[in-house]
């Protein structure tokens, strides 16, 4: 585990990002960090799926000396009726930390300002602490749907209606 990481110090930015400093490194960070933590058949393709314009990438990093260092990341895709949170993901040394819960709170705040009214997402239901996280952002459980991910991987879709929070 890192030394525990100061909320405060965080940078919250979407990727890719020419006023970022150090876009391509970030970015290329998030794609290693993919592959390691998610399942092959689940990995995002980074590369194509930014090129659509509803896929929208935020990363999670603090600022070294060395240069910036990855967090955490989410991606979105936007539609006009529901919006769906694609990807969470805290890298290993960072979990544990609330990194998690303030991510997704810093991406709803974004989906609100910019008028979106539903969110949802999928999820493991092996995935206890992600699920958690979900729940603690207010998420709730709406369907299960066996074989979601692959045979005896079941899947939960959470939602969250962010009207509500008017």
């Amino acid at each position: 585990m890192a030394e525990p990481v100061d909320l405060a110090s965080l940078t919250f930015a979407r990727l890719p990002g020419k006023s970022i400093p150090a876009s391509a490194r970030l970015l290329a960070a998030i794609k290693q960090t993919e592959k390691r933590t998610f399942p092959g058949n689940e990995a995002f393709d980074f590369d194509s799926e930014l090129k659509k314009r509803t896929t929208v990438l935020h990363c999670v990093y603090h600022t070294r000396a060395d240069g910036p260092e990855l967090c955490g990341y989410t991606v979105h895709i936007r539609s006009k009726l529901m919006t769906r949170i694609h990807k969470v993901c805290v890298v290993e040394p960072f979990r544990e930390q609330g990194i998690g819960k303030w991510m997704v709170g810093m991406v709803l705040k974004e989906l609100k300002k910019a008028a979106a009214e539903n969110v949802d997402l999928w999820v493991d239901t092996t995935r206890v602490s992600a699920r958690r996280l979900y729940e603690a952002c207010g998420f709730k459980e709406v369907q299960i749907v066996r074989n979601y991910y692959s045979p005896g991987r079941d899947g939960i879709r959470m939602e969250r209606n962010l009207e509500v929070d008017a």
